[in-house]
């Protein structure tokens, strides 16, 4: 027997008072589906870049209220199926395989790539928006209140790159008090990347570990913060194995 299965509850039976039983029957079928393939499109972290220098007067061609294009990507769709006598799946349509307008990314585009603490530290603006878009709103190098750790806020992520993370928590006597500050100013920046979608294992342990570090500080800090930060740099400088690469600038 071939076909589409659907087995709906029988409204009709009647239970007997009396009998043998119950009894077993089985049927072997062939079940057919029709997979639903649906798109869904998420859009990241949107930035904006000059190109070229400002001109005096009215741009060139008609304005419009907006700008809209289409783009499409090629995906493979993995879909795990499991065969059952009571599962049906209803087809839709999807446009697959059209022309994109434009292959590539913009030069400064940073998903799926890293960028170093010191681009960070020139473009304020787009720390605080990756900030903001953490789940809490803020980004908490180490843990909460515990040890030497430190909340960063869409309103003082400039000031961290800036070697402005105050004291408290910061140790202030050196030698740890430079070397607190470049473990602040990685980790930030590793964050950074991770919530714009640069990501790897290892650079999800070297944040764990720099973390604890932080929370287990003494008031005035410790010896270790280097062998912390220089994975963390290594990660952001896109050259951690198994990592995302460096992003161009």
């Amino acid at each position: 027997m071939k076909g589409v299965i659907l087995l709906a509850p029988c409204n009709d039976c009647i239970n007997p008072t009396t009998g043998c039983g119950p009894t077993f029957v089985n049927e072997t079928v062939c079940v057919e589906a029709t997979v639903r393939i649906i798109p869904d499109v998420q859009c990241g972290v949107v930035e904006t870049f000059c190109s070229g220098p400002p001109t005096i007067g009215s741009c060139d061609g008609t304005l419009m209220p907006e700008c809209s294009f289409q783009v499409s990507q090629s995906i493979c769709v993995q879909v795990p199926l499991t065969f059952s006598a009571t599962a049906c799946v209803t087809p839709n349509g999807i446009i697959c395989n059209e022309d994109t307008i434009a292959i590539g990314r913009c030069p400064e585009s940073a998903a799926g790539c890293t960028f170093s603490q010191g681009h960070f530290t020139t473009h304020p603006d787009l720390a605080r928006v990756l900030v903001a878009s953490s789940p809490e709103g803020v980004v908490v190098l180490g843990i909460d209140n515990q040890g030497l750790s430190f909340t960063v806020t869409p309103s003082n992520v400039e000031s961290v790159f800036l070697n402005g993370v105050p004291t408290p928590p910061a140790p202030e006597d050196p030698p740890f008090a430079n070397q607190y500050q470049q473990l602040y100013q990685q980790l930030l920046a590793a964050n950074l990347n991770v919530l714009n979608g640069a990501t790897c294992e290892n650079v999800v342990n070297a944040i764990n570990a720099a973390n604890d570090f932080i929370a287990n500080s003494p008031e005035g800090g410790m010896a270790g913060a280097p062998g912390f930060q220089s994975p963390l740099a290594e990660f952001n400088r896109g050259e951690m194995e198994g990592c995302p690469e460096h992003c161009p600038e």
